[in-house]
C-alpha cells in the first residue's frame, strides 16, 4: 500500500499529483494559460487541507482562501497586476503562523 504512517491515501494522491504538476512545470510543458505551479500549490494546499476540514479554524479558513487564489492563478484569471500565486503563499504562510 502507498502509506505513510499518519497519511491517509487522499493526502498522498494529492501530493503525487502535486509532484506530476511541478516536474510538468519544470520541463516547461504548458497548455493555453493553465499555470501548473500554481496548480501543484493547488493540489498541495488540498491535500493539507483534507486533514483540516473537520474543525474549522482561522488557520483553516486562511488555506480555503489561499487555495481558491490558486486555483484562479491556474486558470489564468488576473486581478490588475496582483500576482495571485504570491497571494496564496501569504496567505498560507500566515495560516501557519496563526496556529
Amino acid at each position: 500500500m502507498w502509506t505513510i504512517i499518519g497519511m491517509s491515501l487522499s493526502f498522498n494522491i494529492f501530493i503525487i499529483l502535486a509532484l506530476i504538476a511541478f516536474v510538468l512545470a519544470a520541463t516547461g510543458w504548458t497548455y493555453r494559460k493553465t499555470d501548473l505551479i500554481a496548480i501543484g500549490l493547488a493540489l498541495w494546499a488540498l491535500s493539507i487541507l483534507v486533514g483540516h476540514l473537520s474543525s474549522i479554524t482561522v488557520s483553516t479558513l486562511l488555506l480555503v482562501i489561499a487555495f481558491i487564489a490558486f486555483v484562479a492563478a491556474a486558470i489564468g484569471w488576473r486581478y490588475r497586476k496582483v500576482n495571485l500565486i504570491a497571494v496564496g503563499l501569504a496567505l498560507w504562510m500566515l495560516s501557519l503562523i496563526v496556529t
